[in-house]
């Protein structure tokens, strides 16, 4: 049996991950920072030098911090994690990764982004993300396999970004920077966990990038009015970018003085006004990944309703059982 070795299993697409290969019918170990008392669960702080964790035939590596966070806290984090696995792996010869990557590692994407769009990251977590996959590239054993996936904009059912909108829109304070016609690629929760299963059924050996998105890049704006049309709420106001940054600016200042959390920072704003609109072609041609929501809206009614998406698409199915087939 294939073994396993989850990291940031705790976190949204970590706990996809986790189940999705346990589905599978890989033996799985979960890493968390807390112990949870069950059997599959190892407790490991990852910023420290790990001990006594099992080598095993693959790690999922998905711990790091928020998007949101500030450049000191991502690297404080998320380097640290990546040089403390990668120093684990050389030294019990793990010859194959699948790394989580993210679309911000782009920065600015004219049109439809391939992996061969330059990298010229605008936020702090794409910068890091960016430092982390040089880390894992430079420790890649020349025999083994390391995949790293960018991956656009999750949502699903237990998102924070789904978590913070609806609630927003419902208390009816919902203000958003720009126009909102920024264009961006979402991807389903489920379907991110379907490409790490794609990727260690069907990843070449060295090293491979693969966007991960669904086949309907959107925007902004359609994305959270079509949220706000399906919770029967008003939608956002848009406000001009200068005002928004403005905003930002005064709000990150009088956050600091109070102690409280900023409700704006210029590293949102960046976030939510930054395009990047990625193309699936490689990983769907290579790889046989087939998004079980192919487009946002299918997912997205099924996120807040529950909705069939047999009945919302007749293609859906999960991507690693297709990559399976």
């Amino acid at each position: 049996m294939t073994s396993v070795l989850v990291t940031g299993a705790g976190g949204l697409i970590g706990t996809a991950v986790a189940e999705a290969a346990r589905q599978a019918g890989y033996d799985v170990t979960r890493v968390l920072r807390k112990a949870t008392g069950e059997a599959d669960v190892l407790e490991r702080d990852l910023r420290r030098p790990l001990k006594d964790v099992p080598p095993c035939d693959w790690v999922f590596h998905l711990a790091g911090g928020y998007a949101g966070a500030g450049k000191c806290a991502l690297r404080r984090a998320d380097l640290k994690i990546a040089r403390n696995l990668a120093r684990w792996g050389r030294d019990n010869s793990v010859k194959n990764w699948v790394v989580a990557s993210a679309a911000e590692v782009y920065g600015c994407i004219d049109g439809l982004g391939s992996e061969e769009a330059p990298t010229r990251p605008v936020i702090p977590y794409g910068a890091v993300k960016l430092a982390v996959e040089k880390l894992f590239r430079h420790a890649a054993k020349p025999d083994g396999r390391l995949v790293l996936l960018r991956i656009g904009e999750v949502y699903g059912p237990k998102a924070r970004l789904i978590r913070e909108l609806t609630g927003r829109l419902k208390r009816g304070r919902c203000p958003w920077p720009g126009s909102g016609r920024v264009p961006v690629s979402f991807v389903h929760v489920e379907d991110v966990a379907g490409a790490f299963l794609c990727a260690a059924e069907r990843a070449p050996e060295g090293i491979a990038i693969y966007n991960v998105a669904d086949d309907a890049p959107t925007t902004w704006r359609a994305f959270v009015c079509r949220i706000a049309e399906l919770q029967d709420c008003r939608p956002p106001i848009f406000v001009p970018r200068w005002l928004a940054r403005a905003y930002a600016m005064v709000d990150e200042f009088a956050s600091l003085m109070a102690g409280r959390p900023p409700v704006l920072t210029g590293h949102a704003l960046s976030l939510l006004t930054t395009p990047k609109a990625l193309s699936n072609r490689r990983i769907v041609a290579e790889l046989g990944f087939r998004p079980r929501y192919p487009n946002w809206r299918a997912g997205l009614e099924a996120t807040l309703h529950g909705l069939s998406h047999d009945a919302q698409d007749g293609r859906a199915q999960s991507g690693a059982a297709r990559a399976s087939a």
